[in-house]
Parts: structure tokens; sequence; C-alpha cells
């Protein structure tokens, strides 16, 4: 019996811009290639063809494409409303993809072409697979954030796009989700049904509660560290971190240190640097660190999200090499959270002292007791509809794809009876 065919539609790949969406979208297909032969088409700003292990890569070229992903505002404006408005910026794509004449199709993160490849899969009667990664479906900015607030609700304008992605998808499409989170608000947003979704996560923890580290690094020297993992932008809540960190040294009279791993705008670095002199908290900005090397130098990590995050990878990272840790129980981070094995507590890092006091508590606490969600109880790992709890993205897709190309067997066996 010949290998599947398996379309794979990205917006971008290795060795490009890569972050959790394409970690996670790239360990899929290789879970799919130890089976089937598999192929992932890219818009481009140029046609180019390569390797990338089993997987063979196809950028296509597509009228207005970014040049990188942080391009300039005015390209990255036309990348938008080309990629929304004009059908032709997919064209291409959706001719190499013809020629590959897969047995079933993958998308990922599909913004950068619009519906057009969306829409052409379910035209062409395609098996179907969603991989989301995030909330970009339900919202034109993708971050369902405008104004420094989170959207609870989809707006009357991010309908319009959720609306046409629900009608551009294949009605018998399996969705795979990064978090409960996720899918919840995409059944909301009728965009996924829970009878045709499930749960799959970026990445696992331990099974079982790591043994903390010891000795504590920060209190041998007589301070405690603080750690702050990721993208260094305000959204991701690094001035409530050195808030957070001023309200506990107030609080307990200890000696702190915030250290912040991750890459970032100069002028923003700057401005963290001032917020920290006035603050009195010592801040080393020490640029991108391994997950290795920034466990081993910070005591407890603040992962102080504003936004609604999809699921939250650092937190897995951190929670399963031991390390405490205070968490913004927003979007999918309770999720990650749970899902690490490691000892967390929440916090909303809007309100510096109620953080301060929170990390006092989970620095005081049993270390080989998770804390709970304020008011809810013992965050649980979700279970979707006869799939296994706790499972990975690249599991969830395969398990998907294995569905969908089963129904078109089997379709075809009841029309030939």
């Amino acid at each position: 019996m010949s290998r599947p065919r398996i379309a794979i539609l990205a917006d971008w790949w290795w060795p490009d811009t890569v972050g959790g969406a394409e970690r996670s979208a790239r360990s899929a297909a290789l879970r799919l290639a130890a089976s089937a032969e598999v192929a992932v088409f890219v818009p481009g700003v140029a046609d180019r063809t390569y390797r990338d292990g089993p997987l063979t890569v196809h950028a296509v070229r597509r009228p207005f494409a970014r040049r990188v992903h942080g391009d300039s505002v005015l390209r990255r404006g036309l990348e938008l409303v080309s990629a929304w408005s004009l059908p032709v910026v997919a064209s291409a794509q959706i001719r190499a993809v013809r020629s590959f004449d897969p047995d079933a199709v993958v998308a990922t993160n599909v913004s950068r072409t619009g519906p057009w490849m969306v829409r052409w899969a379910r035209a062409a009667g395609l098996p179907f697979v969603r991989s989301f990664h995030d909330l970009s479906d339900t919202c034109w900015r993708r971050s369902r954030r405008r104004g420094g607030t989170n959207c609870v609700t989809v707006c009357r304008t991010c309908r319009v796009k959720a609306t046409i992605m629900r009608r551009a998808t294949p009605p018998a499409a399996v969705s795979v989700c990064v978090s409960a989170f996720v899918r919840d608000e995409l059944v909301e947003a009728g965009l996924v049904t829970r009878e045709r979704s499930l749960v799959a996560y970026p990445l696992l923890g331990s099974a079982t509660a790591p043994e903390p580290p010891a000795p504590r690094r920060g209190h041998r020297d007589g301070g405690l560290v603080l750690g702050y993992l990721g993208r260094v932008d305000p959204v991701k809540g690094v001035e409530a971190a050195i808030r957070t960190a001023a309200a506990y040294r107030r609080q307990t009279g200890d000696d702190v240190t915030l250290l912040i791993a991750g890459a970032g705008r100069p002028d923003y670095l700057r401005r963290l640097s001032a917020l920290a002199a006035a603050e009195h908290v010592p801040v080393h900005l020490a640029g991108v660190l391994d997950v290795e090397t920034f466990c081993a130098r910070v005591d407890v990590v603040l992962i102080p999200s504003l936004w609604m995050e999809p699921f939250g990878r650092v937190a897995v990272e951190v929670g399963s090499r031991g390390l405490p840790m205070l968490v913004s129980p927003l979007g999918g981070l309770p999720e990650a959270a749970a899902v690490s094995g490691g000892r967390f507590g929440f916090a909303d890092f809007d309100k510096p002292d109620a953080a301060g006091r929170a990390l006092a508590e989970l620095l005081a606490g049993d270390p080989h007791r998770q804390s709970a969600r304020p008011e809810e109880g013992s965050p649980a790992v979700a279970t979707v509809g006869g799939v296994p709890p706790a499972i990975t993205v690249a599991d969830g897709v395969s398990e998907a794809v294995a569905r969908v190309l089963a129904e078109r067997r089997d379709g075809r066996r009841e029309q030939s009876t």
C-alpha cells in the first residue's frame, strides 16, 4: 500500500521565523513523515524548494509578501490587505499544492494567504485538518487585544473574519486546538465543534511533580533571583514583573534581583531599565538564553502576560525542570501550568502588591503541592470526546489525519456498495 501524501499549509517554516507555533507545526509534520510523504507549502518573496529532514518545503512566491516576520509597517499592511482581498495572492501556492496531489491537507497558521487556500481545499473535497495555534481566525489583530484591553468576546469587526473562515473551512474538517481555552473560544465563534475537535498541547511536562532544585541559588548567596523568559514586549507584562519584584521586596525585606531573558526593542529595554531604577530593583537584561541556562540562574519564574496566551510553552519548560512559577491566570496559561507537572501559583500582575503577596505564599508553600487556580480549585487537564488527556500537538494532528483519511475510505466504500 502506498504512503499517503500530506500537504502542510503554514505561514512560516524552518529556518525562517520560528516561534512556538512553528515548533509545534514542525513536530506534527515530522511525526506524519514517519508514515506519509509530507510536503510543506508557505508563502515567500521568491520561489524556493528545500529539504527539512524528511520534509520537502516549498516556499512559493506571493505578491506583497513580507521579507521577514517583523517587516516594515507598510509591508505588513500590504500583506494583510492583499491576503484578504485578492485571491491571486494564493494562486501560485494553490497550483503548487494541486501539483503535489495530496490525499489530505493540514492547515496551521494561514493568515498570510487569507481564506483562499482553505477555500480551495473545501472546493476540492480533500480530507482536511486544521491545527489552531491561536485565536487569529477570530481577530484581525490576531491577539484579541485592543487598546491595552483583552477582548473577552469577538467584536463586530472581527466577526467578519470569523465568518469568512467559517464559510471557507470544509464542514468535515477535524480541528486540533493547543488548549481547551482556544477550543472553547473557537466553539463560541462557530469555527469548530466539540464533536470534531480535540485538544493537544504543544509541550507536556512531567507526569509527577519534579524535585525542586537544591540548594536554592538565590538564598544561598543572600538574595532571591526572579526570572522572566520570553519575548520582551509590553503585552508580556515585563513591567508588571518589575513592579511585582519591588512589591515583594517591600513586603518581605528580602533582597531581590530580576533576570530578564529574551529579545526586545532597544527603546523598550531602556524603558525597562528606567522603571527598574525607579522601583529600586536590580535588573539584568541577559538577552536570549536557552532554557537550561536560564533555569540554572533563577529561583522562581514570573509569567506575567497581560494578554490571553493561547498556551504557554515557557510554563511547561520551566515547570518541568522543578522551578516554581507565578503565573497570570489568562487564556491557556493555567492549562500550561497544570500539564507542566511543576509547582505554581496565580496572580493578577496588574495589582503588584497582591502579586507580591502571592509570590511570598508560593515560596513559603509545600514544594510538592501544586497551587490552585484562584476561586476555581485545581486546574485540570482537558479531556476531549474520547481522546486521552494530555496529548501533544504531534499526537493530535496524527490522530486527526488518520480520522479524516479513514472517513474518506469509508465514504468511498459506501459509494461502491
